[in-house]
Order: structure tokens, then sequence, then C-alpha cells
């Protein structure tokens, strides 16, 4: 008698669990994928890695000028200029690197000023004042 109500109940306990309605699979939307922002981050459980210089300056260099300038400023076969060098940052203003970025320099070097804002241009005269920090 004890046996069949042990087998009775843990039958019936098995068959309930098998009823109960499935879970619903949950929906994944785009904010699922967005990364949290940093100061949600514990930094001691995420590992930090060095993160690239990604201010608007250094992404158009690297979009516009490292081509012919190289990607470290210290020129390349197209544009021999070392924007490193402290004698060229000490002879130069940033006057006239906006303008130069602006106007361009011929023949080699295109003029950006209808492709590049104010803001723009002025973000590449402080990367190109940077290379000196290197």
């Amino acid at each position: 008698m004890l046996k069949t109500f042990l087998l009775s109940t843990v039958l019936a306990v098995g068959v309930a669990g098998c009823t109960q309605a499935p879970v619903p699979e949950r929906e994944w939307t785009a904010a699922d994928h967005a990364h949290p922002p940093d100061n949600l981050i514990d930094p001691t459980r995420v590992p930090q890695q060095e993160r690239p210089d990604l201010t608007v300056g250094e992404l158009l260099w690297q979009g516009r000028c490292a081509r012919c300038h190289g990607p470290d400023g210290q020129g390349g076969g197209q544009a021999p200029i070392n924007f490193a060098s402290a004698d060229w940052q000490a002879s130069v203003s940033n006057a006239t690197i906006a303008r130069t970025i602006s106007a361009g320099k011929p023949p080699g070097m295109p003029a950006f000023a209808d492709l590049l804002s104010a803001e723009q241009i002025e973000a590449l005269v402080v990367r190109v004042r940077r290379f000196s920090e290197r």
C-alpha cells in the first residue's frame, strides 16, 4: 500500500511537471546587443584592453591623411614631411597647418576645404600637433 502510494505520488509529480505550459523563448532586440556604458562595467570583472585613440582628428587622419603621410605622421613616399619632428613642429603655426589642409599643396596634396568642416580641419590640426608627443 505504501509502495503504491509512493509510486502514484512520483508519477503524479512527474506528469504534472511535463504538462506545464512551455516557457516562451525570449525575443532578442538590438538593445540586448548594445555595449553598456563604461560606468556600468565592473573594471575588476572585465579585463581592460588598451583602447585606440578614436578622436575625430584620429579618424580623419586615418581616413584622409595616413595613406600619404603615414599612420604615425613621419612621412611616406608621397609626403616626406615628418610631423613628429620637433624642428618641423616649431617652424609652422596652427593657422598654416589649417590653411594647408584647407587649400592643399599642389601638385600632390588635394584641398579639403569642400570636403571637411572648419571643426574637422581644427581636429586635424590638433592631431598633427599630437605627433610631437611621441
